[in-house]
């Protein structure tokens, strides 16, 4: 990264800073949990789900991808259910 003004700096210093807190959070989170699994694998894991639309007899859904390896954990850890499988997606109506 290249950043060449004062708040530039500084806005990259924070997001840094808040990056090594939230991992060091989910690190806490798995070990009290009871999982021993570097927070690095399961960060890869978490980025390996994605979203995709769906429609489906005129009705536009969002469906995800499967939790692949410790995904499951981190929501476990965290206490959070993962995102559904498919939910209606809400689509803006343009104005004409």
């Amino acid at each position: 990264m290249y950043h060449w003004t004062e708040p530039r700096v500084r806005g990259h210093v924070m997001v840094c800073f808040l990056a090594l807190v939230l991992d060091w959070m989910l690190q806490r989170k798995l070990r009290d949990a009871g999982f021993e699994t570097p927070t690095g694998t399961v960060w890869q894991d978490l980025e390996s789900v994605q979203a995709v639309r769906v429609e489906l007899q005129g009705h536009a859904l969002l469906g995800r991808t499967e939790l692949a390896g410790t995904a499951h954990q981190a929501f476990r850890a965290l206490r959070m259910a993962p995102p559904p499988r498919l939910q209606p997606l809400v689509v803006p109506k343009t104005e004409a």
